[in-house]
């Protein structure tokens, strides 16, 4: 077969390919294009001829394409290079293009042949997924999450840069681990549920669902709360499914059940307050229905301890509608004045309030403010605020972890002696320091008025 008869089948067979073919002379002149080449470019044959066909080229790519065409000239290494070509209507498609050089028998090159094939689909469906990753990547970013993967049968899981952040690993890219390494991050009280909820997901029978909230101990020793979620990937042998990888998503959710715990802390601590007021409530109206003289009497005294109660209140609640819903303290002090007011009538008795600074908890206020209003009302029917000249001392130390509150009475009724029975009050004040406070309540009725000596543990008192 002679060389003319040779470039004749040749051209027949690139005229019969759906790739752009081309060949040149060894210094690079090209000096034929097949048909697709010219219709795809919409050049003609002697635009293209020589150098023409750089027309065609992307002017970004160009650059490119003309330092690898150069040397593989030089070296006469093969060519390959990837570069974008215009249509005939003007827009551009990426291409793949090759090229093989053909030696003589000296070893020559006597020419090179190249073939440019169309890869603009799937440069476009590069560019999107990776377009979808950065999308992926960026909304687990913004949620705060991590992946990971488990490998079943090697027993490994995978975490990504997230997961390593999530869990304190400084770390880039991925990072691998057996699973009885990540069993010892995971807090004790929790590990076996982890390990009950992985080989639930592995059994085909549960469609391979795995969610699972639990604690894990961080390198630096702080313990956070974790969210995982994921899907079991199953094969099928012989008929029978088996799970062999798990995949899904951890988030830190320590925040939320942080304030999952307050709720439901506030939601008892609010049930408890009301049943103790109602319970309060229920034994003011019984002790007082039995010891009132009549209706008006039992009236006054209900109302009476009531608006105690509502001063109380107002002392403690929130600041805001918009706060948290937790109760203030409030400075004993404070509790105190609040609780007299409606006892001081100007020119007549003195009532003398004094010690250092004591917050009162928002849970034990309203207990103290009813053994005061107790005492107040007490002072006010029998003892000194019942006289022009009467005088009430209030005075506190704070001393070994404890305050000593002396409630000092002058100036009034001269008093023969303690009372022949005890009233609802000073039930209720006995049972209040005691019971809700822990502290003790002692009276002296002395001929000059009484003497209430109160004993209140700090740590009670400001809780």
């Amino acid at each position: 077969m002679d060389f003319k008869e040779t470039e004749t089948q040749f051209a027949v067979l690139a005229e019969s390919l759906p790739q752009l073919v081309w060949s040149s002379r060894p210094d690079g002149h090209v000096d034929y294009v097949n048909r697709r080449w010219r219709e795809f470019t919409g050049l003609t044959p002697e635009q293209v001829m020589g150098n023409g066909w750089e027309a065609a080229i992307h002017p970004d790519d160009l650059p490119g394409v003309r330092e690898h065409w150069r040397r593989s000239l030089e070296t006469g290494q093969a060519y390959e290079w990837e570069y974008r070509v215009r249509t005939a209507a003007g827009d551009h498609e990426w291409f793949l293009s090759r090229a093989t050089p053909i030696q003589d028998l000296s070893g020559t090159i006597a020419r090179w042949f190249g073939t440019s094939t169309n890869i603009h689909g799937q440069k476009k469906a590069e560019e999107a997924l990776r377009l979808l990753e950065s999308q992926y990547r960026l909304a687990l970013e913004a949620a705060d999450l991590g992946t990971w993967q488990i490998d079943l049968e090697k027993r490994l899981i995978t975490w990504d840069e997230g997961s390593c952040a999530l869990y304190g690993l400084p770390h880039n890219g991925l990072y691998s681990l057996t699973l009885e390494e990540a069993w010892t991050m995971i807090h004790p009280e929790d590990l076996e549920h982890v390990k009950g909820q992985i080989a639930s997901a592995a059994d085909p029978a549960s469609g391979g669902h795995y969610d699972s909230e639990y604690r894990a101990v961080l390198p630096d020793g702080k313990l956070r709360w974790f969210r995982s979620h994921g899907q079991a990937l199953y094969v099928n042998e012989g008929g029978t499914s088996r799970a062999v990888t798990l995949y899904g998503v951890i988030s830190d959710v320590t925040e939320r059940q942080a304030l999952e715990e307050g709720q439901k802390l506030l939601t008892r601590e609010l049930t408890h307050r009301v049943k103790n007021l109602f319970a309060i409530a229920n034994g003011m109206v019984s002790m007082t229905a039995r010891t009132a003289k009549d209706p008006k009497d039992m009236a006054n005294s209900l109302r009476g301890r009531l608006s105690a109660l509502s001063r109380a209140h107002e002392l403690v609640q929130p600041v805001s509608t918009a706060d948290s819903g937790a109760g203030t303290d409030v400075e004993l002090a404070r509790l105190i004045e609040a609780v007299l007011e409606p006892y001081r009538q100007t020119g007549q008795n003195k009532i003398t309030i004094e010690g250092p600074s004591v917050l009162v908890g928002s849970n034990t206020t309203t207990s103290l403010a009813l053994v005061l209003h107790e005492l107040a009302t007490n002072a006010a029917k029998y003892g000194s605020l019942s006289s022009p000249e009467g005088e009430l001392a209030i005075q506190w130390t704070v001393h070994d972890e404890t305050a000593d509150v002396l409630w000092t009475e002058s100036g009034g009724p001269t008093i023969e002696g303690p009372p022949g029975f005890e009233g609802f009050g000073t039930q209720l004040s006995q049972r209040s320091i005691t019971g809700q406070l822990g502290g003790t309540l002692d009276r002296e009725w002395r001929p000059e008025g009484l003497r209430v000596h109160m004993t209140l543990p700090l740590s009670r008192l400001t809780s």
